[in-house]
């Protein structure tokens, strides 16, 4: 027994120092320090992230309605943009936007891009400088189609997922048949119409497109990939990425820009 110790001892030497780790437990690799998305972790540990990012939305939410107190169209806005992003925190067990997987991409989301869109939604629309008849009713359609139909997604993708059968497997199904990421879609008529209640042109000069093509969609077709490598490909294959029908990818990079 003391002979074997020994050489396991003298193995465990020859063998390759683990990476070290930093921030949370993220391995020095800071390509992991931008990824929202960790498939590792059970239900027990996401509880406290669940609840973190409950609370910090919460309380970032709070200067906007101080800010659109004297609009009911933004205040509907955002209260229900508050109910949809507690529906994606709570809705599933793997990391999303609103309930990242790293302790960095925590404070990315709530200490950069809740406080802008607060900011750029509440904050500013405190001196309009864009009037047309039926802007509100305008932004209010643009704003609750895109949401319903993005909250329909992730509702029908929770769902499916919670089917035992449908376990471990790439949802394609329902509105997930026209492009592969609805969501994102429906985020993209979201936020232009928040923009457009806004009535400033602080507000609708944000590049919304731009960001979800060059940013948000590729890390989020990355992840697919490398969590169903099998089902992926073909699915990624015949189903546009972002606009039904759209499939080629130059055309979507000229649109974005």
């Amino acid at each position: 027994m003391v002979g074997t110790s020994g050489t396991d001892s003298a193995t465990e030497s020859l063998l390759p120092e683990s990476k070290a780790t930093c921030c949370g437990g993220l391995k020095r690799d800071f390509t992991q320090w931008i990824q929202w998305r960790n498939p590792g972790g059970n239900v027990g540990q996401r509880l406290p992230w669940q609840c973190l990012c409950s609370v910090l939305m919460l309380l970032e939410m709070v200067p906007y309605f101080m800010w659109v107190k004297q609009s009911w169209v933004l205040c509907l806005m955002g209260g229900f943009f508050l109910i949809k992003a507690l529906v994606e925190i709570w809705g599933q067990q793997t990391p999303t936007w609103m309930c990242p997987g790293t302790i960095c991409m925590l404070l990315v989301v709530y200490t950069l891009l809740v406080p802008t869109v607060a900011t750029m939604y509440g904050y500013c629309s405190i001196t309009s400088d864009i009037h047309f008849q039926g802007r509100d009713m305008t932004a209010l359609v643009l704003y609750f189609g895109g949401s319903c139909y993005s909250l329909a997604y992730e509702v029908g993708r929770f769902r499916w997922k919670a089917q035992p059968e449908n376990k471990g497997k790439l949802h394609t199904v329902g509105l997930a048949a026209w492009c592969i990421h609805p969501n994102y879609l429906g985020d993209l008529f979201t936020y232009t119409g928040w923009a457009l209640a806004c009535g400033t042109q602080c507000a609708i000069s944000i590049p919304i497109y731009w960001t979800f093509e060059l940013f948000v969609v590729p890390n989020s077709d990355i992840y697919l990939a490398e969590r169903y490598p099998k089902e992926f490909p073909a699915y990624a294959e015949k189903t546009a990425t972002l606009i039904p029908g759209l499939h080629s990818t130059v055309a979507r990079k000229i649109l974005a820009w």
